[in-house]
């Protein structure tokens, strides 16, 4: 994984569920991590959205694109590609995450983590 540079274009927020749908409107699947209580008070600004989205994963055809709303800016933590066979698997990332937007191609049980 790249060592994560800030996101170019990004709003200096947490996205809602709705930015986060039309961002990446083409992706197979968009999956979201829901903040606790203890982000929220830490890591959230007072004006975030209801349901704030603060780490992102975009699903595509070929890869995975990760983002994480850290220090008050997003953050791209780069992308991994399906069919890198030295990358860890993302099932076991993506357990602790749900599906906001798309279909995946991964089969995650978010109640098994």
């Amino acid at each position: 994984m790249e060592q994560p540079q800030p996101a170019e274009s990004w709003p200096e927020r947490p996205l809602s569920e709705a930015e986060a749908r039309e961002r990446f409107e083409d992706a197979r699947a968009i999956w979201v991590m829901d903040p606790n209580s203890a982000v929220r008070s830490t890591a959230l600004p007072p004006d975030a959205p209801e349901n704030p989205v603060v780490d992102l994963v975009a699903e595509t055809e070929a890869a995975f694109e990760m983002y994480s709303y850290t220090g008050g800016r997003w953050m791209d933590y780069g992308t991994q590609r399906k069919d890198d066979a030295e990358a860890p698997p993302m099932a076991g990332t993506l357990e602790s995450y749900r599906v906001l937007a798309g279909a995946s191609e991964l089969d995650v049980d978010p109640d098994a983590g």
